[in-house]
């Protein structure tokens, strides 16, 4: 798809794309490194965990080396990218699951990353605003934003994401408690027994996985940044405070 529309856009000679990534397409890495308060120009290797940051991280490639190609019409093609992370806001399915499932255990809402990990989470509307922003940009300072790579950021906490969580959901309903926290052996247990249970079954139903082991590495391993690259190069705000959002 991505190398479709990179095509498209130098046969019809579109002179900039701002490309939408996720900060998947780095890590975590399969070895479960951390990555601790890193930025746009952190070091941080080997295979990535997820098939999702795998697919992405084709696609920056790819977006960051048409950066410069020639176009039908005789211009050149500016491409830059925004890495986002775990954005929340209204109606965010994500938060909706994890509601459902705290009402089904008496309103209580565990979690499984350790207290102590770290995670960045961004409200839509700042990201939303993140890209016009540099879409404007892009075209009005190619020079400077061409081949680029920004992560998207608010103030929302990136400690403890299990905390901003709970604040999310409880402030529509205050009766939502947190609960505790989930060991990783455990549910890397319930895991393979649903596996085993998926084959027993799988000639009469196949139940969906609820969770699978390079999802739950992810989730428990610390992989947050800390920059204002956005702000230096393209005056970048947010619209929405943590309160607000």
């Amino acid at each position: 798809g991505t190398e479709n529309v990179l095509r498209a856009c130098c046969v019809l000679s579109i002179p900039y794309l701002l490309y939408t990534s996720s900060i998947a397409a780095v890590g975590p890495n399969t070895s479960c490194e951390p990555l601790l308060r890193g930025d746009e120009d952190s070091e941080y290797s080997g295979e990535v965990e997820l098939p999702y940051g795998k697919t992405k991280a084709m696609a920056e490639k790819m977006v960051l080396e048409a950066n410069g190609k020639k176009l039908s019409n005789g211009g050149t093609l500016s491409t830059c990218v925004m890495r986002a992370n775990t954005v929340y806001g209204e109606k965010a399915a994500f938060l909706l699951e994890l509601y459902l499932l705290a009402r089904a255990r008496n309103g209580v809402l565990n979690y499984l990353e350790p207290e102590h990990s770290e995670r960045n989470h961004t409200y839509v509307g700042n990201v939303a605003w993140m890209h016009v922003l540099a879409a404007r940009s892009l075209q009005l300072q190619p020079g400077l934003l061409a081949g680029q790579v920004y992560y998207c950021y608010d103030d929302t906490p990136s400690r403890k994401g299990f905390l901003v969580r709970h604040q999310l959901l409880s402030s529509a309903d205050p009766s939502l408690r947190l609960g505790s926290h989930i060991p990783y052996w455990k549910m890397w247990l319930m895991i393979q027994l649903h596996r085993i249970i998926r084959v027993i079954l799988s000639p009469f139903w196949r139940p969906q996985p609820f969770l699978t082991v390079p999802l739950l590495n992810t989730i428990v391993t610390t992989f947050s940044f800390q920059t204002d690259k956005a702000s230096r190069h393209f005056g970048y705000r947010p619209l929405f405070t943590w309160q607000e959002s």
